[in-house]
């Protein structure tokens, strides 16, 4: 499989707040704790500040999400002019290339460690907090390019 494509602002918007979603295991671990830290609120007659922790954290996590992370994507795509080159990407049986004007970049596939999928963007990881950003519109083939990536690296990541 072979395309070329360029990312857009909202290309890279939308990465990085799947990026910054996190894990669903990340997600239980927050919300447990929410609950525990509630339970001790509750039991210990504290209600309103129980409640008023769950509201906080919920609000800071939407401004995370829907203003924060969106606003250092907006800056990112600006600062950094590579971003923006035409990226060529050929996926075979070995792995993935990408080039572009600014450099190129082979990866075996026992090189990405994992890979998320929301509407529109797939990101490969090759470390916890590095990866590639590959929009679902510049594929010839969204099915064939989410097959490969499910049997060469394992199922996406949730």
């Amino acid at each position: 499989m072979n395309c070329s494509y360029s990312l857009s602002e909202q290309d890279v918007i939308k990465a990085m707040q799947l990026h910054g979603k996190g894990s669903r295991k990340s997600l239980v671990f927050f919300v447990l704790i929410g609950f525990l830290l509630a339970s001790a609120g509750f039991s210990s007659g504290h209600e309103i500040l129980s409640i008023a922790g769950f509201i906080g954290g919920f609000i800071g996590y939407c401004c995370f999400m829907f203003f924060l992370l969106p606003f250092n994507a907006k800056k990112q795509f600006k600062q950094n002019r590579s971003i923006r080159n035409e990226i060529t990407m050929l996926v075979d049986e070995h792995g993935i290339s990408f080039k572009s004007e600014s450099g190129e970049s082979r990866l075996q596939w026992s090189d990405i460690h994992k890979w998320k999928f929301t509407p529109g963007i797939f990101i490969l990881y090759i470390t916890d907090n590095m990866f590639h950003t590959v929009p679902a519109k510049a594929l010839p083939n969204e099915r064939l390019f989410s097959e490969s990536l499910a049997k060469c690296i394992g199922p996406a990541e949730v």
